[in-house]
Formats: C-alpha cells, structure tokens, sequence
C-alpha cells in the first residue's frame, strides 16, 4: 500500500506531499520556484530539509506521536517542537491565494495546487 495526499503545515504556510506506506511516512516540501529561466527553488526556510522519512513503528529518530487520514502530529529527533500537518482543503489554498493577491504576487503556484485538494 501506497498513497500519496497533499497536507498543509499552517503557521508557515507551507504544503507537502506525504507518501504513506505501512511502514513509514515520507513528508516531502512542495518547493516553490523563482521565475528564472532555471526555476530554482526559494530558500524558504524549510524545516529538517526538502524531505522528512518518519516511520511508523517506535524508538526511531523521529518520534510519530499521532496520525490518522486527516493529520499528522511529528516530534522531530524524538522531542523538541512538535511538527503538525492537516490534509489541505482548498480553503487552505484560498487563504494562500488571498495573501499573494494582497501583496500583487502571482498565485500559480497555488492555483496548480488545487488540483490535489478536494473541497
């Protein structure tokens, strides 16, 4: 088993996509591109890298503290402060959208991003 859902961290606005096996999570940063020729990826400050492998079973580096179809809850290298994902919602995305009209940036990074959300 296999899936992979679209998950929202909210106090810094950022999207992952997480792969679920039966054995691990894999969170991985949706980056965001400059508008250069070579679409390299902003320096957005994210938390422990472009990827984060949790696994499911205890006594690991990181510490998976709860999860179910709609959130995941991480304590990072076992403590320290918790990191928490909820399932994006177009919402969500909306919410991002609004910030970018506010400040005149263009929105297409998150308009691509609708089309991995429900409602």
């Amino acid at each position: 088993m296999k899936t992979k859902k679209l998950y929202y961290e909210e106090e810094h606005g950022a999207f992952y996509h997480v792969i679920e096996t039966n054995k691990t999570f894999v969170i991985e940063w949706v980056a965001k591109f400059n508008c250069d020729s070579q679409k390299t990826p902003l320096d957005q400050n994210v938390r422990w890298g472009k990827y984060l492998k949790v696994f499911k079973e205890k006594n690991r580096t990181h510490r998976l503290k709860s999860f179910d179809d709609n959130h995941i809850l991480i304590y990072p290298f076992q403590a320290g402060q918790p990191f928490s994902l909820e399932l994006a919602t177009k919402k969500d995305i909306d919410k991002e959208i609004k910030s970018c009209e506010k400040w005149g940036v263009s929105s297409a990074y998150y308009q691509n991003l609708l089309k991995e959300v429900g409602t």
